[in-house]
């Protein structure tokens, strides 16, 4: 497997609110830092826990401080977006055991949030390089 210092976003590849959250910051991201994988796809299961990629119930973001999960990831990868989105990182303010959550209710119910598209987004070139087994 190829080694990746980058920030990787795994995410669950049969998700249609998941798809749509990649899309959104392949959309808005400020620089082309972040790579992305499927949490059933082998960079997964070679760089996260079995129990992570088991249960697929949160966006996991490998950064350079480690694994986070659930809104440590969303606020991280808030910092790599463009502004306004990026302001959105305010709501840090709110404890972790409020925030969680809510998270945690929104990600048991987001196949019912957002259907799986029929089509897929073709990637760019630069999207496609990006884009992790």
């Amino acid at each position: 497997m190829t080694s990746h210092q980058n920030i990787i976003l795994f995410y669950d590849g049969n998700c249609g609110f998941c798809q749509w959250t990649v899309q959104f910051v392949l959309k808005h991201e400020r620089n082309h830092d972040i790579f992305f994988a499927p949490l059933q796809g082998e960079t997964a299961r070679n760089t996260l826990s079995p129990n992570l990629t088991k249960k697929l119930d949160s966006v996991v973001v490998k950064g350079p401080s480690g694994i986070m999960t659930e809104t440590e990831a969303v606020f991280f990868l808030l910092s790599y977006l463009k502004a306004p989105f990026s302001l959105l990182s305010i709501f840090k303010l709110i404890p972790l055991f409020v925030r969680n959550p809510i998270y945690r209710l929104i990600a048991r119910n987001r196949h019912k949030l957002m259907k799986a598209p029929v089509s897929c987004h073709l990637p760019s070139l630069d999207e496609r390089k990006r884009l992790l087994p």
